[in-house]
């Protein structure tokens, strides 16, 4: 048996279930490029429970060594990956124009220099919403994106549970739309949306404090062209929050467009959330890894995944990436619109994959 095949044997012993061989190798490949933990699972691609326990097997056999915070590897491992032939993920050569997006934030300009100038004072993420935050390059890359697939100009948006990123203001700020409406359950990103969309007397644009566990009235149902949405990624909140997207949409060919990440979520979960999007009627056009980038959040000390990790010193830089999505509804599909109860809504943020609220 190969050396990688006996560290997944233990690792899956640990009572670590949804992992195979490849993720083994990201670990181990990501650390020729880093000996920064979170930098690693930036490389990697792989849930940061998942991580930690790797990392904890490998300093058990002497492959890895943690000297002041910082993950080694010993000549053993470095053996081991060259018999094995471990070779780590190239993100440096994606294309440094759009840093992989395929849509690079300043192919329109003055929408990203007033976005940021807007966007200086926003309220704080907090952790009692999971809430983290994109770079403002990211949020105009989306809408940029969203623009390039027909999904924005005269159609009737909204975004939903998501103002963190400040998405809706982004696409307000386009005035190309035909209608927007934004809801989020923090009044203090609403409240703040409001303020500007009203000094700058940008028309045709709702938002309002919306709780995603109530079902939505009648006019709200079937009355948009395309919904953004960025769930947590339990499973239970990955369904409940993209059937409420749908339940949105006008029409077959109605789009929806939200985040996934391989940090909270392993590759094994993609497969559980990709396999539902097709039983409820809908199929994946576009996934672009590593599309959507996080600003290090103030309560990050405070997480499972600070817990959990084997050295005790912060992010330093952006680690926390997220796929962008994007869906079409197809004929036939079903609206949803019931109501969650909260024993399940409860659940929604964290088990054994995801750490990070």
């Amino acid at each position: 048996m190969s050396k990688i095949l006996e560290i997944l044997k233990e690792v899956k012993e640990s009572g670590i279930k949804n992992i195979y061989k490849k993720n083994i190798e990201n670990v181990l490949g990501a650390l020729t490029k880093t000996t920064d933990f979170w930098k690693m699972i930036d490389y990697s691609n792989i849930p940061v429970p998942y991580a930690a326990k790797i990392i904890e097997i490998l300093k058990n056999k002497g492959i890895v060594e943690i000297k002041n915070d910082e993950i080694i590897l010993t000549p053993l491992g470095l053996e081991i990956i060259k018999e094995e032939g471990v070779s780590a993920i190239k993100k440096e050569l994606r294309c440094e124009a759009c840093q992989g997006r395929t849509i690079p934030f300043y192919k329109d300009i003055e929408l990203y220099r007033t976005f940021v100038e807007l966007q200086k004072d926003r309220p704080k993420a907090i952790q009692d919403f999971d809430q983290g935050s994109v770079t403002p390059e990211t949020t105009i890359a989306r809408v940029l994106f969203i623009d390039s697939k027909g999904d924005l100009e005269g159609k009737n948006i909204i975004v939903m549970g998501a103002e963190d990123d400040l998405t809706g203001l982004a696409i307000a700020l386009t005035r190309k739309f035909k209608k927007l409406l934004i809801i989020d359950i923090d009044e203090r990103l609403i409240e703040f949306d409001n303020k500007i969309i009203k000094e700058l007397g940008i028309e045709n644009v709702e938002a309002k404090v919306w709780d995603l566990r109530n079902p939505y009235p009648e006019d709200m149902l079937g009355q948009f062209d395309v919904f953004i949405t960025d769930p947590p990624e339990t499973f239970i909140a990955f369904k409940a929050f993209i059937e409420r997207g749908i339940a949105t949409i006008k029409d077959e060919g109605g789009s929806g467009y939200f985040g996934l990440t391989l940090r909270d979520s392993s590759i094994f979960r993609w497969k559980k959330f990709q396999k539902e999007l097709l039983d409820i009627g809908c199929v994946i056009t576009d996934i672009i890894q590593d599309f959507n980038d996080y600003m290090n959040w103030d309560y990050h000390e405070e997480t499972k995944a600070q817990k959990v990790a084997p050295v005790n010193k912060k992010p330093q830089d952006i680690w926390y990436r997220s796929a962008w999505y994007r869906i079409e509804v197809l004929p036939g599909f079903k609206r949803v619109n019931e109501q969650i109860p909260q024993e399940i809504f409860d659940k929604l943020y964290l088990d054994e994959e995801g750490s990070t609220t």
